[in-house]
């Protein structure tokens, strides 16, 4: 069994406490996790301030060859990467390459691009007036990631807030630790210095909760639940850190009576139960135009039979494992309030009867009505709810009767009714005609109780990035004001 340590200001640290972490996929110890105390990410705050100040002045083309080697590492790295990736979190070993440790380089990759583009503008404001606006480096932020895709979204935060210059202290999910170790190491040996990646392994009440309450902190980036992210922005206050948040989603999917059926369905697998469904953009309600609905169920069904379930290892396997005792029993209560709500379950619902790891069976529920549980709340699990509707303004309503606004999907030909009906959904990433699949050039994040800020794009980077103007007087003397009334 490996221990994960966690890194202060370029040593691995083995802390007091520790915590066993099982593989979900065959509820065996695999990793002793190192449990930072208060005292510890204190230290990791003060180190990243102090590396801060050296980094934050290596010029942008230094910045951007070092992101490059990270990214040239992580490839070379992929298949040890990606067994990590999937021992920890139970999803298939094909994932994991294809999708999480692909995605995490060509992130890295994509922040290369920009790190040396960073810059402001000037602007004569008269004829003795010269304006200058500069970006810099926001600080020290603290980043605390989700387990579902631990590379990737750590990606997402790392890659922009090193090219802009900054220093972090990094808290992963105590459920998916070695990875995001592993790829704070790479950054290290591609030429981070010391002390610019601080990863803090522990649990949010204390790591979590240190890192957000620290006076060095300038910024703090969270990816999780909508309580969680609601309880950061609270302890956040005393600092005034800047705060955005990735949250939770309850991803609409409108399929009108015009739209390619095949297509959709591939896609919509996708959407529903890639990575067991355990990602915020998943396709949780499907509303399919009554006219279809009955076609469109007996296809999507016929095709979810097919699906491989099995161990994560296999390349032919297709969903993996769920991440832990924890949320298997989430998602089953789920799935049983949903069918107390009146829903009719149509497959699956429970788990799988040859494998001793937390598998759960892809499942839909149809249901009545937007009362029902599975149409309120995030399952975040292979559980999709299908309801049915007969006008364009119905559907735009029924995706917009959520908390939620975070990813959603439109199905038709026309392209004008995709257009106005993308307007009038209330979600921060859409797709037409395709789902999934969000790539580091596009500005990726939610409305309402989805979150606030953007991950990805030239958006992610501006997020570590504070503005400063300054306003130079170029005439010859500046006009009196006292003296001469």
């Amino acid at each position: 069994m490996k221990y994960v340590h966690s890194l202060i200001n370029g040593e691995l640290v083995k802390t007091k406490d520790s915590q066993i972490r099982e593989n979900p996929a065959t509820r065996k110890p695999i990793e002793d996790v190192s449990l930072c105390t208060k005292e510890e990410v204190d230290k990791a705050c003060s180190y990243a301030l102090k590396s801060f100040a050296d980094w934050s002045k290596t010029p942008g083309s230094i910045r951007s060859g070092i992101l490059y080697k990270i990214s040239d590492m992580i490839k070379q790295k992929s298949e040890y990467l990606a067994n990590i990736n999937s021992s920890e979190t139970g999803k298939p070993i094909r994932e994991s390459l294809i999708v999480e440790i692909n995605g995490t380089a060509r992130t890295f990759e994509y922040y290369a691009g920009l790190a040396s583009r960073i810059q402001g503008n000037t602007q004569s404001l008269n004829e003795n007036l010269l304006s200058m606006t500069i970006k810099e480096p926001i600080g020290v932020v603290g980043q605390i990631l989700p387990w579902n895709f631990p590379l990737l979204l750590a990606s997402w935060k790392m890659a922009p807030a090193l090219a802009a210059g900054c220093a972090m202290v990094i808290k992963p999910s105590e459920l998916t630790p070695l990875g995001t170790l592993e790829l704070a190491r790479i950054c290290e040996e591609s030429g981070v210095p010391p002390g610019v990646i601080n990863v803090c392994q522990g649990v949010g009440e204390i790591c979590g909760d240190a890192i957000v309450k620290n006076s060095n902190i300038s910024k703090i980036s969270f990816t999780g639940s909508t309580l969680v992210g609601k309880q950061i922005v609270k302890n956040s206050a005393e600092n005034l850190s800047r705060v955005s948040l990735e949250l939770g989603g309850k991803a609409p999917n409108i399929v009108f009576e015009d739209a390619n059926i095949d297509s959709c369905l591939e896609a919509n697998l996708r959407g529903g139960f890639f990575n067991q469904g355990e990602n915020c953009t998943a396709v949780t309600r499907l509303i399919v135009h009554e006219s279809i609905i009955d076609e469109f169920t007996e296809k999507y069904l016929k095709k979810i039979s097919k699906i491989k379930q099995g161990m994560p290892d296999d390349m032919k396997t297709e969903i993996g494992a769920l991440i832990s005792k924890n949320h298997f029993d989430k998602v089953q209560n789920y799935v049983e309030e949903g069918i107390k709500d009146g829903g009719e379950l149509l497959c699956g619902g429970k788990s799988c009867p040859d494998l001793d790891g937390y598998f759960f069976e892809p499942t839909v529920i149809r249901i009545k009505n937007t009362e029902n549980i599975l149409f309120r709340d995030e399952v975040f699990g292979p559980v999709v709810s299908l309801i049915p509707f007969k006008e364009q303004e119905e559907a735009i309503f029924l995706a917009n009767k959520t908390d939620y606004g975070l990813a959603g999907g439109i199905w038709t030909n026309n392209i004008n009714r995709a257009l106005k009906v993308a307007k009038n959904i209330d979600a921060g990433y859409l797709w037409v005609n395709t789902y999934g699949g969000i790539i580091p050039e596009t500005p990726y994040g939610g409305f309402k109780q989805s979150g606030t800020g953007k991950e990805l794009g030239e958006e992610g980077l501006e997020e570590y990035l504070r503005t400063k103007n300054i306003s130079i007087f170029t005439g010859d003397s500046i006009p009196k004001w006292y003296g001469d009334n």
